[in-house]
């Protein structure tokens, strides 16, 4: 198993992309500590591991809310022992109907505030930890939106968190931890509009259809083992051939 005895975070993880790495990693040995703004979900990915001999956690957990970050990193620390890897996977396209403030302002700020502010503070936090143990993974989950431009706040997000992959894996490189990147295009999620994770036809797309979350998860388990100990910086495309 390409993980066994590695312990990993992953944020956003009650469905999409987010629940099919965390099915992958712990069919591959890892224990898991799961987070989302609603803890029940994680529940259901938790039964869905269905392997008693790993370790799963979950926790509700406001990643928006910054001022508490630290204390919840520090929880997730100690649930687990230490974190090897850390999937900062958790973001949005839009306000959620029942925002109170439908205003493009807020949109903005809610946009910005979980796809980097907080990506951003999460991955700086669990960086230093991992240098100070000489060892460590983190892998961002931007879009291929960020890699064209976009004058909207969810593409300026992901092309913000794709610079800053590059930047922190720069700075920490040295001390044993490797940051990279993927970039999924449209992928069979929720988030997409599709409820059932089944492969959805696109005639825009060169391969014909979306990404499944689980050729996302892929990807990440790729990035998370020492399969990509050479590979720092990178963010990795999985679009289906989008343009």
């Amino acid at each position: 198993m390409r993980l066994a005895g590695k312990k990993a975070l992953i944020t956003g993880a009650s469905r999409g992309i987010g629940r099919a790495t965390a099915l992958r990693f712990a069919a591959e040995g890892a224990d898991l500590l799961l987070t989302a703004r609603d803890a029940g979900p994680l529940a259901e990915v938790a039964a869905a591991v269905g392997n008693p001999g790993r370790r799963i956690h979950t926790m509700a957990w406001d990643l928006a809310d910054t001022p508490r970050l630290e204390i919840r990193l520090d929880e997730a620390w100690q649930a687990l022992g230490g974190i090897d890897i850390l999937v900062a996977n958790a973001g949005v396209v839009r306000l959620p109907p029942e925002y109170p403030d439908p205003t493009p302002e807020a949109a903005y700020d809610y946009i910005m505030d979980i796809n980097l502010k907080a990506l951003f503070f999460l991955c700086e936090s669990a960086a230093k930890r991992m240098q100070a143990r000489k060892n460590g993974v983190i892998i961002t989950l931007a879009s291929d939106a960020g890699l064209r431009g976009a004058p909207n706040p969810y593409g300026i997000s992901k092309w913000g968190v794709i610079g800053y992959t590059k930047g922190l894996s720069k700075r920490v490189a040295a001390d044993g931890v490797r940051v990279n990147g993927i970039a999924p295009g449209p992928v069979a999620t929720r988030m997409m509009a599709c409820e059932d994770g089944r492969p959805r036809e696109s005639a825009g797309l060169p391969l014909g259809r979306f990404a499944l979350p689980e050729e996302v998860a892929d990807v990440a388990l790729f990035l998370a083992s020492d399969d990509s100990r050479a590979v720092h910086g990178h963010t990795i495309v999985v679009n289906s051939g989008n343009p």
